[in-house]
């Protein structure tokens, strides 16, 4: 994510199925999400671990780590796994 220098305008990743729906000037600006947490009322929306949470950034950036995120996040944990499990096994420590 970031934020382009001349619209003020937040860059956000977007899924390809949905690339033909996709209005880049329906995407939230700076001065939005600013507002927007601002305005965030905890009582009435409910508590939330991560400001990102609390803006319209939130179906996008959940999206995004749905996708991407979680699934690399994953392999990662898999590919370390698997590095281990060879070491040990070169070092006879099973």
């Amino acid at each position: 994510f970031c934020v382009h220098p001349k619209t003020g305008r937040v860059c956000v990743p977007i899924q390809v199925e949905n690339v033909r729906e996709f209005d880049p000037f329906e995407v939230p600006t700076l001065a939005q999400l600013m507002r927007e947490l601002d305005e965030y009322d905890e009582e009435k929306q409910g508590k939330v671990k991560h400001n990102w949470q609390k803006t319209s950034l939130r179906p996008t950036f959940e999206a995004f780590q749905k996708e991407f995120l979680e699934p690399m996040w994953k392999d990662l944990r898999r590919k370390q796994k698997h590095l281990m499990e060879e070491e040990a096994a070169v070092k006879g420590d099973f």
